[in-house]
């Protein structure tokens, strides 16, 4: 049976190469705050051992529909407080025409986010940088 640690391990590698080979690669906002809370330390440590790094809601900024993150700080924020720092940051997150495009968008990004080393993150985040 193959040894899923290095299974993993390997994969990462993958994934830490290809980004680090493309420096020009535009990755999502929502994505990038991922990378940035495993990076700093700052995502949510679940009681189940699962971390939180982003925790999507979406919300209307200005009539459009639009992802933010809640995670910040290692907390996850209420809405009202997600909203004010999701605007406050100067980020520009993901907007999408309707709730549900967006909602697909969400799920996709979703399925690429794996809890990788604070320094395998902060190796992507200056490969795009």
């Amino acid at each position: 049976m193959p040894n899923l640690n290095t299974m993993f391990e390997r994969d990462q590698a993958k994934i830490l190469a290809s980004v680090l080979s493309k420096p020009s690669q535009k990755i999502d906002a929502i994505t990038q705050h991922h990378y940035k809370n495993l990076a700093t330390g700052s995502q949510v440590n679940n009681e189940d051992g699962t971390v939180s790094t982003v925790y999507t809601i979406q919300v209307d900024i200005e009539g459009v529909p639009t992802l933010i993150p809640t995670v910040w700080d290692g907390q996850i924020l209420n809405e009202k407080d997600a909203v004010r720092r999701a605007k406050s940051s100067g980020v520009e997150w993901p907007t999408a025409s309707s709730h549900s495009e967006l909602r697909k968008f969400d799920q996709g990004i979703h399925k690429n986010m794996k809890d990788i080393s604070a320094k395998e993150a902060q190796a992507i985040l200056d490969g795009i940088n």
